[in-house]
């Protein structure tokens, strides 16, 4: 990937000598600079990602609808094993995994790809894994308008109620999630540069531990327990709970994704701070 341009971020948080931690220098520690210093940087990859596309983000829409329109014939009418449901089951099983794959492969790559802002600017580096995933979080949510459009087409797939408000909320522990692992996996792999082929294939694994294309109740007894015990499991059952039943997840359901979300957080946040005076010397 090209040198990017970074825009402009809060006074007092670049400098000119990179020799220099952005801790040493004059900078504001208010919550408000971190947070417009995290809103120019994952605007600006979210717009770089699509510069110089003619469609730009209808790419990003097609995809899980073609995914869709293939598995729902696959399943559905040359095996038969599907109901009319699944063809939304599935379309917002790969969303959810669209986001979370091109998240975190972009998250992990996050100081590599961006080495030459991290010479020449001085500003809390932990701010860029965390933009990339919540550039990704805009696209999953503009992806997810998807679902709108197939409201007349299935009808019977959806239950609107109250719960579709406590989406946000789910999405919000999804991105936290990520982003613990975000922190730990990018500045990891600016020392271990075959850390990025790992989490490839711990993707590769991670989709087929996760009902993205098949229901849980599909698999014997005994497996669904590991499955059930993952994370991205719950998060992505809890939005077809909402979407599809119209009902709130119960509050096991809420345990087993918030618990996990803040481990996982604090977790990278400290992977992160061990890690972070190498970037330098790697990059």
């Amino acid at each position: 990937m090209g040198t990017r341009l970074l825009p402009a971020l809060p006074e007092g948080w670049i400098h000119r000598t990179p020799k220099r931690s952005y801790t040493e220098g004059p900078q504001r520690r208010t919550s408000v600079s971190w947070a417009h210093a995290l809103w120019v940087l994952t605007r600006h990859e979210f717009q770089a990602r699509y510069r110089a596309q003619a469609l730009g983000v209808v790419w990003s829409l097609l995809y899980p609808v073609v995914m869709m329109g293939i598995l729902s014939l696959i399943f559905g009418r040359v095996f038969v094993s599907a109901d009319g449901n699944y063809p939304i089951y599935v379309l917002i099983g790969t969303i959810f995994w669209q986001f979370v794959s091109r998240a975190l492969n972009s998250a992990t790559m996050a100081f590599v790809a961006h080495a030459e802002i991290i010479k020449r600017t001085i500003f809390p580096r932990q701010l860029l894994p965390v933009a990339v995933m919540l550039s990704f979080g805009i696209n999953f949510v503009i992806e997810s308008m998807v679902l709108l459009v197939f409201i007349p087409v299935f009808p019977q797939s959806y239950h609107l109620s109250w719960s579709l408000l406590l989406i946000p909320f789910v999405l919000a522990l999804l991105i936290l999630f990520f982003a613990g692992v975000a922190l730990a996996m990018s500045v990891l792999n600016v020392v271990y540069r075959d850390l990025a082929y790992l989490v490839e294939i711990g993707l590769l694994i991670l989709y087929w531990l996760t009902p993205i294309i098949y229901r849980i109740e599909s698999v014997p007894e005994p497996y669904q327990t590991v499955l059930n015990c993952s994370p991205l499991t719950g998060i992505l059952e809890a939005l077809r709970h909402i979407v599809m039943q119209g009902k709130p997840p119960s509050l096991m359901a809420w345990a087993s994704i918030i618990i996990p979300s803040v481990i996982t957080f604090g977790i990278g946040w400290g992977v992160f701070k061990r890690w972070e005076r190498t970037v330098l010397d790697y990059v």
